[in-house]
């Protein structure tokens, strides 16, 4: 056992045994060593479930809008967990007086499905720093470089520790700048080969809406997408890219670029790309350095007479 492993199940403890939080959010061993689950412990004996690992991927912020119906809530938070709970407190989803956030840096989770084909069976334990990620399975251990076997999200990761914090496991690490890259290339490709791209993408989706499932930023009471009279459900290309582009623009100006949306789509479809689109755009177009940060000013909430508006030429 770790020592962030140990000083997170005392912690659980502590709060669970001290009558004040009815859940605590964090993961349990899954299926295999490699694929750690979301896990709700209720009571300080329950504690002892509790693990953490490079393979912990899934986001749990979006866990709390459930948890919290029994009473305030404990729960593990990386950077990306941070953000998605940031969002919700500032849509008014959730009071922050009702939760005692556990903080951990995270140096980017691995994909189990990656490492599993790395190494030709399942990882029973990984080793993630700056520069390598190494797979462990028995006596064998490999090194491979990063973008080789973490989830893509954490390639791109700016936010490598929360924000907002209670109690801390480890030291934070230093956020970084957003540079925008696969967003950068993707514009210089021409009309025809960008619809090209998307097109092939957007086929693929079955409309199982894992992405608006997992999302910090679209939690609506009260969602569109099931109400047959307001979504179609045909899927022709033209109703996917709809879909598609319906839901991107219902979170603009508040995704949290927590690469949960892509992360839980069961055909990979790269949609962290797509909602990067709109956070560059954000950022160049009102001066906004990290719009995927949620702030006192949300981007596309206010109002400046000096707003660009580009769109419209030389009209005035």
């Amino acid at each position: 056992m770790t020592d962030r492993q140990a000083a997170l199940r005392d912690i659980a403890a502590g709060l669970l045994g001290g009558g004040q939080f009815a859940t605590f959010i964090g993961f349990r061993a899954g299926l295999d060593p490699s694929r750690p689950v979301p896990h709700f412990v209720r009571d300080a004996s329950g504690a002892g479930a509790l693990v953490i690992n490079p393979f912990c991927g899934a986001g749990l912020a979006r866990h709390v809008l459930e948890a919290l119906e029994d009473g305030p809530v404990g729960i593990l938070t990386r950077g990306c967990d941070g953000l998605g709970l940031e969002r919700l407190i500032a849509d008014g989803r959730v009071a922050r007086e009702r939760l005692h956030i556990v903080a951990v840096a995270c140096r980017g989770a691995v994909d189990p499905a990656r490492a599993r084909a790395i190494l030709g069976r399942i990882p029973e334990r990984a080793e993630v720093d700056a520069q390598a990620v190494t797979l462990i399975a028995g006596e064998e251990r490999r090194s491979v470089p990063r973008d080789s076997c973490l989830l893509s999200r954490c390639l791109n990761c700016v936010d490598p520790s929360p924000r907002l914090a209670d109690s801390w496991l480890d030291e934070p690490l230093p956020a970084g700048v957003r540079d925008f890259k696969a967003v950068s290339h993707m514009e210089q490709q021409p009309p025809e080969a960008r619809y090209a791209f998307w097109a092939r993408q957007f086929r693929r989706c079955i409309r199982c809406y894992a992405c608006r499932n997992v999302c910090p930023a679209c939690s609506c009471r009260s969602c569109s997408l099931d109400d047959p009279e307001l979504q179609e459900r045909a899927t022709s290309l033209a109703d996917q890219f709809g879909f598609q582009f319906t839901r991107a623009y219902h979170v603009a100006g508040r995704c949290v670029a927590c690469g949960e949306c892509q992360r839980a789509c069961p055909m990979s479809i790269p949609l962290s790309l797509l909602n990067e689109k709109f956070l560059k755009d954000i950022r160049d177009s009102f001066g906004i350095a990290d719009p995927h940060r949620p702030s006192a000013v949300e981007p596309l909430a206010c109002y400046r007479p000096d707003d660009p508006e580009s769109w419209r030429g030389d009209a005035r």
